[in-house]
């Protein structure tokens, strides 16, 4: 069995909305988690501390990192931390259990627990940075791109973005799509990972969104970068700033790893963003086209370096583009 994308982003969506905005939107507060296979468990919100507990008929002994503590009696088990700063790991923690559960329904829900405690103390165990760097800089090109769609298309820029990487490109709304990419200060090509990515259907205004995102020694670690970008987006819409933090939290970002941090990036200039329209005459379309001789079965290519220096790639204005 394999879980459906949509099934694993419905999921996440549930988990983090009833964590930020039901849970900890009272100093004291239990809920039940609704969230089918794991619907016996509860939450709690004490005074600044979030307590999952749930039943308990076969012994468990998990490991788990030292901010948690783990309690058990004879019939339930007790999952305790501060909200603040380890919420989002607590909602990783319980994606976990619930992908396990959906997964093996035979198993007793303690053993997916402990299962789930192993994988986030190896996870606190990893000597290097939460997010490495070459996804650090794909994600400052992703939210590039996000911050240029908003001032066009407003709150659509936050809510279509594909936070998870599974869509076939990173923001799709009504009839517009965007892949956005990065590149380095001396890069000319662009990685496409998947054919499909720049292919042109018609009815849809496709967008290759390309920012160059430069490592520098002085710059700004990665959380800081969030911070910068956050606080601007807050002062267009608070809505769209906690929407786009709470999908960085889901993916590994949040403020219990900033310390781990360590690469450190120039912030992007408005300019350092430029954006390409994909039309039925775009190269990219070449995959889609019969060749002859046909390409050989036993080749399958998945991704391409794709060259925006021969001069058929042209930038315009975003707002030229979408409006």
């Amino acid at each position: 069995m394999e879980l459906k994308i949509e099934e694993i982003k419905e999921a996440m969506n549930i988990v983090s909305q009833q964590i930020t905005n039901r849970l900890l939107s009272e100093p004291i507060l239990e809920i039940k988690l609704g969230l089918d296979v794991i619907d016996d468990l509860w939450l709690l919100h004490d005074n600044g501390k979030i307590t999952i507990r749930g039943p308990l008929s076969s012994d468990i002994s998990p490991k788990s990192p030292d901010w948690i503590t783990f309690e058990k009696d004879t019939d339930q088990f007790r999952i305790i931390a501060s909200a603040n700063p380890y919420a989002p790991e607590m909602a990783f923690f319980l994606l976990e259990v619930w992908k396990g559960k959906k997964l093996d329904s035979s198993k007793l829900i303690e053993h997916h627990v402990e299962d789930a405690l192993t994988l986030l103390e190896n996870r606190w165990k990893l000597s290097g940075e939460p997010i490495d760097n070459k996804n650090q800089r794909g994600l400052i090109g992703e939210i590039e791109a996000v911050m240029h769609i908003f001032d066009v298309k407003g709150m659509d820029a936050v809510t279509k973005w594909d936070h998870t990487s599974h869509d076939t490109q990173d923001i799709t709304g009504d009839g517009w799509a965007v892949e956005a990419k990065s590149i380095g200060a001396s890069s000319d090509s662009v990685l496409i990972s998947s054919l499909k990515q720049l292919k042109w259907n018609k009815g849809q205004t496709l967008i290759l969104s390309v920012t160059t995102v430069k490592s520098k020694a002085t710059g700004k670690l990665f959380p800081e970068y969030v911070d910068n970008r956050i606080e601007i987006l807050q002062k267009k819409s608070a809505d769209a700033a906690a929407k786009l933090l709470l999908k960085l939290q889901t993916i590994g970002y949040n403020d219990a790893l900033r310390s781990r941090f360590k690469s450190k990036w120039q912030l992007p200039e408005e300019e350092d963003t430029l954006f390409y329209l994909i039309d039925e005459n775009s190269p990219t379309n070449w995959w889609s086209n019969p060749i002859n001789p046909p390409m050989p079965k036993e080749i399958t290519p998945k991704k391409y370096p794709l060259d925006m220096s021969t001069g058929i790639f042209v930038s315009r204005p975003l707002k030229e583009i979408l409006l």
